[in-house]
């Protein structure tokens, strides 16, 4: 019997934090990732038609343009923060670091093309302001930033402003972001960040990890009969391991695809036949595993840009003790 428990779909409004609206329930992995790369300073400038604003090979940008580094130091006497490494801590990972132009202006857009339809996506991105609180005299200009989706002939689908983001005294990255429904036969969309607030004193942000994922129901994992998600076995052990899942409301009539994956989850790859809700594991030889569960609506769950997954479980297989 399917271990499905029914609760409400929600998605969290960050109200507080001056953010946009972010998927509160199970997310996919990326349709797009844009980290920017990673290697020695400075990176390369965006491929064309990304940014009004003009390329510059040095950490220090003045109004209007930018650059893509893996660290800044000591910029505009000392007024912005010091980045040593990107938002995922790398110390060679590439960041998009904007000084804003005077007028507002768009400083990100791209075209994502081959988007499932009828399904929930998330673009998010993760933004600094760099400029210290102790700038401009305290009362320097703060980063005001619309995200928006439109067709690739311009009809706006939906637009969310971020608020003024504030300065902080150590470098702090924040996600930022909103969810949509893509439309029926639509499957290419224009996503743009656009700068509200003037330049001047002020109004200068780092950006990083661009991310278009698909956004759906909660889908929890556990392993049946235990409260955690792990559990050890001994080579040769064939006492079964039973795993289920929690799906939330969300999905009009969801389908189902276990996964394993025996790289600590760098790679998946689809269980054939595991496609409902429990999955019975089999026997297995010594190695660390672990297991997802993939949802999506029926018809979408074949295409894995489609689906939503849940945490991971680990079935830990180890060798006999030699006595």
């Amino acid at each position: 019997m399917k271990n499905i428990c029914i609760s409400t779909f929600l998605f969290l409004i960050i109200a507080s934090a001056g953010r946009a609206q972010l998927c509160q329930g199970s997310l996919g992995d990326p349709v797009v990732n844009i980290t920017f790369g990673a290697g020695p300073n400075p990176g390369p400038s965006l491929k064309a038609a990304t940014t009004q604003y003009a390329f510059l090979s040095f950490d220090c940008p003045n109004d209007g343009f930018y650059t893509v580094i893996n660290k800044t130091s000591s910029c505009f006497a000392n007024s912005w923060q010091s980045l040593t490494k990107d938002h995922t801590g790398d110390p060679n990972g590439y960041f998009m670091l904007v000084n804003a132009s005077i007028q507002p202006a768009d400083f990100y857009v791209d075209t994502i093309r081959g988007l499932c339809t009828n399904t929930t996506f998330e673009f998010a991105a993760w933004i600094m302001n760099v400029l210290l609180p102790s700038a401009c005299g305290g009362s320097g200009i703060q980063p005001n930033i619309t995200f928006s989706i439109e067709t690739t002939t311009g009809t706006l689908i939906q637009s969310v402003n971020s608020n003024n983001i504030a300065s902080a005294a150590t470098p702090t990255w924040n996600q930022y972001g909103f969810f949509f429904k893509t439309q029926p036969g639509i499957s290419d969309y224009v996503i743009r960040m656009r700068n509200n607030a003037p330049g001047g004193c002020g109004n200068d942000l780092a950006l990083d990890d661009i991310t278009f994922r698909p956004c759906g129901p909660k889908v929890t994992a556990s392993i049946v009969g235990g409260s955690s998600t792990l559990t050890n076995l001994c080579d040769g052990d064939t006492s079964s391991v039973n795993l289920s899942s929690a799906i939330s409301v969300g999905y009009t009539n969801p389908s189902y695809q276990w996964q394993s994956s025996t790289d600590n989850g760098i790679t998946w790859n689809d269980i054939p036949g595991a496609t409902s809700a429990i999955f019975k594991r089999t026997t297995t030889v010594v190695g660390n595993y672990q297991y997802r569960l993939a949802v999506a609506e029926t018809g979408n769950i074949g295409t894995s840009t489609c689906r939503v997954v849940s945490n991971a479980v680990m079935v830990n297989v180890n060798s006999k003790p030699t006595t």
